[in-house]
């Protein structure tokens, strides 16, 4: 039962999944190994402990029941069913949400969320890194410079929005994050009422993407770090040609990728979504990421503590979820917490 963030980092080591898939091609490797051990630990620590209670989520559903170990007292998270098909997706989700609760320790703090949110995305990164060095020498086109997945919706948890924000007050001056303001300002403006296949389009570029290059790199979103494609070439058409782009859109045509870091982002991301809905009531609706930095940077200071007590503030900023296309919902981080079937 992990107490702190790096317990959790090290239940994400990347060398406890093997195999990847290709996503539009023929390639299927290995199914991801699991190690006997960890479930026969995580085995028995759930036999040990009893259930203390859980929360439904806003659609009503409960994911994850809490356990407390009656010798020690230490609480952690199981999920009720599994929510992903594979199984190492449910163990990344437990130990998300596990984190989740042991990092908020029963009080819901901003310090709190954006540690979170930095710990997942580190976690999440080395999780992907360690999946695709596994893929053949050349096989992964992404390189430095290569922007083509920086033109769309962009979905987020408010802890990762939070944690943006409080980098860029972190790292820049009062001035520069007023420039930045404006700048997120001028773009939620161009992009406010465009759906999520509308703004797929080299028409509108991220508001954080400068000369090519991510300018919040080290606090991009989880579904940013989990993105990954197999031919730079297509990447470009599939964004700049007009069918090639519909194409996409309709039916996720055109799109070749490793999907085991893209599941492993979902995984995060759910988990922390219902750890924080289910166990301390707040609103993790995903949001859309210029929308969320719109109201973070130039809407009233209250919306971040107004959130942590359980407000829907940040309702206006919804939208990274609003597509069921195909090749959309993959692009903005869509989390579908039930894809194992209703409890």
């Amino acid at each position: 039962m992990p107490s702190s963030g790096g317990e959790f980092q090290q239940r994400w080591r990347a060398d406890s999944l093997g195999g990847t898939s290709v996503r539009g091609g023929t390639e299927e490797a290995s199914g991801v190994s699991q190690k006997r051990k960890t479930r026969r630990a995580r085995a028995a620590t759930a036999q040990k402990l009893r259930a203390t209670g859980s929360r439904k989520d806003v659609g009503g559903r409960v994911h994850l029941t809490l356990l407390r170990d009656p010798a020690s007292g230490r609480e952690g998270v199981v999920l009720k069913k599994p929510i992903f098909q594979e199984a190492w997706q449910n163990e990344i989700a437990t130990g998300a949400a596990n984190t989740a609760h042991a990092l908020f320790r029963g009080q819901p703090t901003l310090d709190r969320a954006v540690a979170l949110a930095e710990n997942a995305m580190a976690a999440t990164s080395r999780l992907a890194d360690g999946l695709l060095s596994r893929a053949p020498a050349g096989a992964v086109a992404c390189k430095d410079g290569c922007d083509h997945c920086c033109y769309q919706s962009v979905g987020v948890t408010p802890p990762e929005a939070l944690a943006i924000a409080a980098h860029l007050r972190r790292s820049l001056t009062e001035s520069e994050v007023a420039d930045v303001a404006l700048h997120i300002s001028n773009c939620h403006e161009r992009t406010r009422d465009l759906t999520a296949e509308e703004r797929f389009s080299p028409e509108y570029p991220c508001p954080f993407l400068k000369a090519g290059s991510c300018s919040i790199y080290e606090v991009r979103p989880l579904s940013c770090r989990g993105m990954n494609s197999l031919d730079a070439n297509e990447c470009s058409a599939r964004l700049r040609d007009p069918e090639a782009r519909a194409a996409f859109v309709e039916n996720g045509e055109g799109g070749h990728s490793f999907m085991e870091p893209i599941r492993g982002f979902h995984a995060v991301s759910a988990g922390i979504q219902l750890a924080l809905a289910e166990l301390y009531g707040l609103d993790m609706r995903p949001l859309e990421l210029t929308a969320a930095m719109q109201l973070l940077l130039n809407g009233p200071d209250t919306l971040a503590s107004e959130w942590l007590q359980g407000q829907r503030s940040l309702e206006a900023a919804r939208g990274g979820d609003n597509s069921d296309t195909p090749g959309i919902g993959e692009l903005t981080g869509t989390v579908a917490a039930n894809k194992a079937g209703d409890p």
